[in-house]
């Protein structure tokens, strides 16, 4: 990959020449989440390609010598691990500045959308303007490196809504007009995505004269998820009792699966609790929830205790 020739501040470029060593290092590793239980960026590396890309012929530059205007539309599919544990589909939308030996990506129009079904993200790629291109230029193909950032989202629906992140870029690409066009664009950074929290209350009940005579009570924990992100691979991985007479039947684990921002799922647990002779019978529980982010980063536990009364009557 040439070098730019256009000139450029002194920061710009040593940002840029800090991306080619970083992406040197690091390009092919894959999507890793961050230590359990700390909530934080997630890093993220996609490497995407294709070769049915569509060159569009568009208006160049004001001024200077990027003369010419190719918009490049591809898209690639991205199998499941890449990013999150979903299946992705990459699109891009890169309107390209060409002339002599330069060109550039000016971050305006200039787009990367990855689309799952929790939601999608989208990156605005700066690869340099008219005044100061980044990239090179062969008279067929565009390449070279640049930064890319988070494009704001709050739609309500969107897992991915209040994602920021920021990284580097290196791209690729065939701009002759036309179809068929090859082009390759690695995206190297970090993400953060709206982090969960959880909040446990229950309600304890027979479920029938049976259960009460043989001291089997059900305890129903509602599982909010009271963060400002949505929640993925919940489990309810233990509700253990502490006090004497009590003892855990289960089920546990259990899968509770995707608990959204505000809502709430329930899983029922059953214990053998005191005798019918015994009053003011109740015990702690100490629930132990699993859950990760919408890009299945900081995967971690939550214990939260729950102080359970054992009814009295059998009724409900």
């Amino acid at each position: 990959m040439r070098a730019p020739t256009a000139a450029a501040s002194p920061a710009r470029s040593a940002a840029r020449r800090a991306a080619v060593v970083v992406i040197a290092l690091l390009a092919g590793v894959a999507v890793t989440a961050s230590p359990a239980g700390a909530a934080g960026p997630v890093p993220v590396t996609v490497n995407a390609s294709g070769a049915d890309a569509a060159v569009a012929s568009s208006a160049g530059c004001p001024a200077g010598p990027l003369t010419d205007g190719r918009t490049l539309s591809g898209s690639d599919a991205l199998a499941a691990g890449v990013f999150s544990s979903l299946p992705t589909q990459l699109a891009v939308n890169l309107p390209f500045r060409v002339g002599g030996t330069q060109a550039a990506l000016p971050p305006d129009g200039t787009q990367v959308t990855l689309t799952n079904a929790r939601g999608s993200v989208t990156v605005r790629l700066d690869g340099g303007g008219c005044d100061a291109p980044e990239l090179s230029y062969n008279g067929t193909v565009a390449s070279g490196v640049g930064t890319w950032q988070v494009v704001p989202d709050s739609t309500p629906t969107n897992a991915y809504r209040g994602t920021v992140g920021s990284g580097f870029f290196s791209v690729n690409a065939d701009v002759t007009p036309g179809s068929g066009k090859s082009w390759g664009l690695d995206l190297l950074g970090n993400v953060e995505p709206l982090q969960p929290q959880v909040a446990v209350t229950h309600r304890a009940y027979w479920g029938g004269l049976g259960n009460y005579l043989s001291r089997t009570l059900s305890v129903e924990y509602r599982i909010r998820n009271t963060g400002s992100g949505d929640a993925f691979n919940v489990k309810l991985l233990d509700a253990l009792p502490t006090g004497s007479g009590i003892t855990r039947l289960g089920p546990v684990p259990q899968t509770v699966g995707a608990v959204r921002s505000g809502a709430t799922a329930s899983v029922v647990v059953r214990y053998r609790v005191c005798g019918i002779a015994v009053v003011g019978c109740r015990f702690t529980a100490g629930t132990q929830t699993s859950l990760t982010d919408a890009l299945d980063g900081n995967l971690h536990t939550e214990t939260v205790p729950v102080t359970v009364q054992v009814p009295v009557t059998p009724l409900p």
